[in-house]
């Protein structure tokens, strides 16, 4: 049973969740700073306030998933601003006055001064080691400890090099804390947590994957030290930096393989559940302890996160209310228009993820003509009593901070890493890990499970595929690819897929990209993709079901029937004869142009911070250390060293720079 609110409560502990001016939250409480715990009872209290700083919306409950997740070759927010903005994060265009900036750093910064505070003052406690709370005491320190990993790792994904302490503001000097290289800042979490790890509680005494566990615990130093020994982006004099690795990142991967492998030696956790019942579980508040999920945030039920309103299909409303049960959604969450394509035939994951159809304020189901997919691994379609018709954004359905899957795939990949290829000690279990995610990808498909084999390079792609398919809408993507300094090369090829469909032109660029994404000439030629969508004509009526329930889990609504969303078909194709279908003539594609043939705003100008088209010239240009240059061709086949390195980073927040005093300074090319 879900744990509604359990966390909630923590709310109440703001009191101790001070920080330094410099950071822009609450000034230090003047109140009793030397103060210790004095029962069990207000430990407890104080680290649900620690859970409580993970629901904010300019967080976790919302922007992480969608205003800061970058666009990819999966993830995919569109813009037809041909103008440089301060928010537009997603296709990298933002300036250090981007209002989310602060909104999140501010965020991140409270909730790890409340974990300084609550670590600081267990220590301190005179129970802290007495017989019978010393089991139960030590397990909330790594909690809090945990949790604060995971709240600087993901500023330093955000942000680069940040500032960095263990302390709570009442114990420093100098209320300006120093910015820390993020290789040593990553280092000394993980030695935090291989330290308090072994006094955790496992996840079968913990007994609910809404509190931190061991497990998680080595998840997480996996995945800390995955990013610590991967590439990221380093500042480099007055440039956008350079893509660089630090020279010890062999030993970092070896630790993420060791702490992969006791999760996955500790057999509490599994792959049984199918793919889309994990995710509708969460949308109908189920905890699965001993399934895929590992830690999931624990929003409170339609009252914290967007998790489901931001994702699956879009629901419009009248007046503020639905028609049905079911309330609004925004859909806002987007998939990149050609993900699609890519997936394998027989692949579970591609019918349930992207979704097709939005409904519109009436209830019928329409086709979404869009230049994005919806993406439908949570929605509020899935909650099977219906949220209300008058209810919107905040749903409380929890997010999977840490999967299974991704333990299992962070392993062969590590594997891979440190043994050069799987031919190694580690290599059968490695590719054990890989076939169990493909297993339940192809759980009707059993032959297509296949197993990871040629060089340590074709391993290392055949593993990041396998990511790309499982973690859309999950903050994924863009990281995996940056970690492999494959990011500016792959954002490239992501532009020119919609460029040569945009054009409708099957030439020598068309079939370029096609050879970069799939090893073989032709699939991304207009012959193969379904220029024309044939369509159920007549819903309302016929009710006939485009799915089966366990690829549109809402059973209860209409849907629209496609008849060809994977491929082309003839006009005399026989499907068609029965009169219930008919030919939407603007598919999927042939709103991509504009009145003059040239291709739409949404295709030129959602990468722009990187990468655009001049429609007025005829051009297309690409962002090298701030200077727009001709972009070279994909018939050229440039290399990742031979394009502008990708500036991921955004800028520190004017205001935190400001009240520094001069201690901080945006790099990469920021003013």
């Amino acid at each position: 049973m879900k744990l509604k609110n359990i966390f909630l409560s923590g709310l109440s502990v703001l009191a101790l969740a001070s920080c330094s001016d410099y950071l822009d939250v609450e000034a230090p409480s003047k109140n009793e700073l030397d103060y210790v715990y004095s029962d069990k009872s207000e430990i407890e209290r104080s680290l649900k306030g620690i859970y409580a700083a993970m629901l904010s919306n300019d967080t976790y409950g919302a922007n992480f998933l969608s205003t800061f997740q970058l666009n990819s070759d999966v993830d995919f927010g569109t813009s037809s601003t041909e103008y440089a903005t301060s928010t537009n994060y997603k296709r990298f265009d933002c300036d250090a006055d981007g209002g989310h900036l602060l909104n999140a750093w501010t965020k991140q910064y409270t909730a790890i001064e409340r974990a300084n505070i609550f670590i600081d003052r267990l220590l301190k406690s005179p129970i802290y080691e007495e017989r019978d709370y010393v089991v139960d005491l030590k397990h909330m320190l790594g909690e809090a400890k945990v949790l604060r990993a995971v709240f600087y790792h993901d500023l330093t994904w955000m942000f680069g090099d940040v500032p960095f302490t263990f302390e709570p503001s009442y114990n420093l000097n100098n209320p300006i804390i120093p910015i820390v290289d993020r290789t040593e800042m990553l280092k000394a979490l993980i030695d935090d947590l291989i330290e308090v790890a072994p006094e955790m509680k496992s996840i079968t005494e913990v007994g609910s994957v809404e509190r931190v566990s061991q497990e998680m615990a080595w998840a997480m130093i996996a995945r800390l030290a995955l990013t610590a020994g991967g590439y990221s982006l380093r500042p480099e004099g007055s440039s956008f930096g350079k893509m660089k690795r630090p020279d010890n990142y062999g030993d970092f991967y070896a630790i993420a393989m060791e702490y992969a492998e006791k999760v996955i030696d500790s057999n509490n956790h599994h792959l049984n559940k199918s793919y889309s019942q994990v995710f509708v579980d969460e949308c109908n508040f189920i905890v699965n302890n001993n399934d895929d999920v590992m830690f999931e945030i624990p929003f409170g039920s339609e009252a914290t996160g967007r998790i489901g309103y931001l994702h699956g299909p879009k629901v419009q409303d009248i007046g503020g209310e639905t028609v049905h049960k079911f309330g609004k959604t925004s859909g806002g969450a987007t998939l990149h228009p050609l993900y699609r394509f890519m997936f394998e035939e027989g692949d579970a994951r591609r019918e349930y993820i992207n979704q097709l159809f939005y409904y519109a304020s009436n209830g019928k189901p329409t086709l979404n003509t869009g230049r994005t997919v919806y993406n439908g691994k949570w929605s509020k379609l899935w909650n099977k009593a219906g949220m209300g018709a008058a209810s919107s954004e905040q749903t409380g359905i929890n997010y999977p901070y840490m999967r299974y899957a991704d333990v299992l795939l962070m392993y062969a990949e590590a594997v891979n890493e440190v043994e050069n290829g799987l031919g190694g000690a580690h290599g059968e279990k490695a590719q054990a890990a890989y076939q169990e995610v493909r297993t339940r990808a192809f759980a009707d498909n059993a032959e297509k499970v296949g197993s990871l084999s040629g060089s340590k390079e074709d391993i290392l792609k055949a593993i990041l595929d396998e990511r790309k398919f499982e973690f859309a809408g999950e903050n994924m993507r863009w990281r995996d690819l940056v970690r492999n300094n494959l990011y500016n090369q792959q954002i490239y090829y992501t532009f020119w897929r919609l460029m040569k469909r945009a054009q409708d032109e099957d030439d020598a660029n068309t079939e370029a990209v096609s050879l970069f994404d799939f090893g073989v000439d032709g699939r991304w030629n207009s012959t193969n993709l379904p220029v024309s969508v044939y369509c159920n004509a007549d819903v309302e009526n016929t009710g006939v079901a485009a799915y089966t329930p366990a690829q549109f889990p809402n059973t209860e609504l209409n849907v629209v029937k496609i008849l060809n969303p994977y491929k082309r078909m003839a006009s005399n194709d026989p499907a068609l004869s029965d009169g219930v279908f008919k030919s939407n003539a603007d598919g999927f594609f042939g709103t991509w142009q504009t009145g003059e043939g040239d291709p739409h705003g949404e295709i030129c100008y959602s990468l722009y911070g990187y990468i655009y088209f001049n429609p007025q010239e005829g051009n297309t240009y690409i962002n090298e250390n701030g200077t727009y240059v001709q972009c070279p061709e994909p018939t050229s086949a440039p290399t990742v060293e031979s394009l502008p390195v990708l500036r991921y980073i955004m800028p520190i927040p004017r205001t935190v720079i400001a009240r520094s005093y001069g201690a901080y300074s945006n790099q990469y090319g920021y003013r």
